[in-house]
């Protein structure tokens, strides 16, 4: 077993050119090595088959008519036997030291059997003088005569050689046709696999590169996928850029506003007034750039925990829903919160679930005029605010991250809803209602 896994992986070493000529190699060697065998003996079977025939036909004018052919026929040689007299009677053999010759070395044990056993035809061959003769023993209608026929091997050989180098001719050219077009075969999916590595060089190195191949094959699929994969990777590598530009940018103003105040401090100028309010400042930027970087971590924990293989659980979300609204301090006092819940259960995780709706009511209420309402049914969560609608370019762009909303607002909050929707496997979407703007989650099929 060993030795075989040994083969095959020096055998996956080599180049597919090179695979098909071991393969070719191998075909070769067993057309001579089992199917020309068989050939040979199926060969030699027919041409049995074809040498008693001819006896056969050979026999017939004598059997019925009782006619002897004293001028010889080619090949084929006739002797009638008397058995009441255990004497040869007739022959177109000229030479009758050749009729006991024959006797002797040939069919003297089938004759003898023919005789004592009164059986109509025995067919058979056998070695005389270095060469194999075919004969058959026939009964000469009701009478005690039997009729011994024999034909030299010469014309089995000749009509074997002939039909085994036809049968060479034509196998072998067969396999010259079929090992071109299996090369013409190959280099047709290499020139498109070198072409498909070539474009993932480019892509390892960063290059720009075109990738054309018309093929509707197993190689097409593949490089669809590769065409896809660079899109998605060309996506990701620039809203990482953007990302990272924004992040940078986001956390440059409260980094900024604490430096500034605590060296306006530290040389005792209170940009605020008095130092309780300008320290206010400072711990309130302080507050703001640990909010930005426990999101941007948490947001990269969840893209972890997208990669994991967990095993998902399922929870009461209407008491999960009902505890967020009575803690939540985020709403204006005009702002009215109305709740329909039914008692159902949410596939995931709960902490991670009250993440996802804590960011959308705390974004709801920023924009809403006097409603918020959440209604939960199976599968099905749906978060409305009363506030202005969302420009229909930026909806499908919304839960990427820093997405500037409505009112300038950048962030994570959305982007985090997005990934822990879709880690427990839930869609999520933003709608333009009549009036307002609805965020639902729903199960997917």
């Amino acid at each position: 077993m060993e030795k075989i896994k040994s083969r095959l992986s020096f055998f996956k070493k080599l180049s597919l050119v090179q695979q098909l000529i071991v393969v070719l190699c191998l075909i070769g060697l067993l057309l001579v090595a089992v199917v020309m065998p068989i050939i040979d003996y199926n060969l030699s079977s027919i041409v049995d088959k074809q040498m008693y025939e001819r006896l056969t036909i050979s026999q017939y004018s004598i059997v019925y008519s009782n006619v002897m052919p004293y001028k010889q026929e080619k090949e084929v040689y006739h002797i009638i036997y008397e058995s009441t007299e255990n004497t040869f009677i007739d022959t177109n053999i000229n030479n009758n030291q050749v009729v006991y010759d024959f006797y002797s070395f040939l069919f003297r044990e089938d004759l003898s059997k023919a005789v004592n056993t009164n059986q109509d035809v025995i067919k058979n061959k056998g070695q005389y003088n270095g060469n194999t003769y075919y004969y058959m023993i026939t009964k000469i209608n009701n009478t005690s005569q039997y009729l011994i026929s024999l034909v030299d091997s010469d014309y089995s050989v000749s009509l074997v050689t002939s039909l085994r180098n036809q049968i060479i001719y034509i196998q072998y050219g067969f396999f010259v046709v079929f090992a071109l077009v299996m090369i013409l075969w190959v280099l047709t999916l290499i020139s498109p696999l070198k072409k498909i590595k070539n474009y993932i060089d480019n892509i390892k190195d960063r290059k720009d590169s075109e990738l054309s191949i018309q093929r509707e094959d197993e190689i097409g699929i593949v490089f669809k996928a590769l065409v896809a994969m660079k899109e998605d990777l060309e996506k990701q590598e620039s809203i990482k850029e953007e990302m990272i530009h924004n992040i940078s940018h986001d956390l440059k103003t409260p980094i900024a506003l604490i430096q500034t105040y605590a060296q306006s401090i530290k040389d005792d100028v209170y940009p605020y007034g008095d130092k309780e309010s300008s320290i206010d400042i400072i711990l309130e930027n302080a507050d703001r750039l640990e909010h930005k970087v426990k999101s941007f971590l948490y947001l990269n924990r969840l893209d972890y925990l997208q990669g994991e293989d967990n095993e998902l659980a399922t929870f009461a979300i209407k008491e999960l829903i009902e505890k967020i609204v009575s803690q939540m301090d985020l709403l204006k006092p005009n702002i009215h919160l109305e709740t329909e819940l039914e008692d159902v259960t949410f596939v995931g995780d709960e902490e991670h679930w009250r993440v996802a709706i804590e960011n959308i009511i705390e974004n709801a209420s920023r924009y809403a005029k006097t409603l918020i309402k959440i209604t939960l049914k199976k599968g099905y969560l749906e978060i409305y605010n009363d506030g202005e609608k969302i420009d229909e370019a930026t909806l499908p762009y919304l839960f990427d991250p820093y997405v500037k909303g409505v009112k300038g607002q950048f962030g994570l909050g959305l982007s985090i809803v997005s990934k822990i929707a879709t880690m427990f496997q839930y869609h999520v979407e933003a709608r333009n209602q009549d009036v307002g703007v609805s965020f639902i989650f729903e199960k997917k099929k």
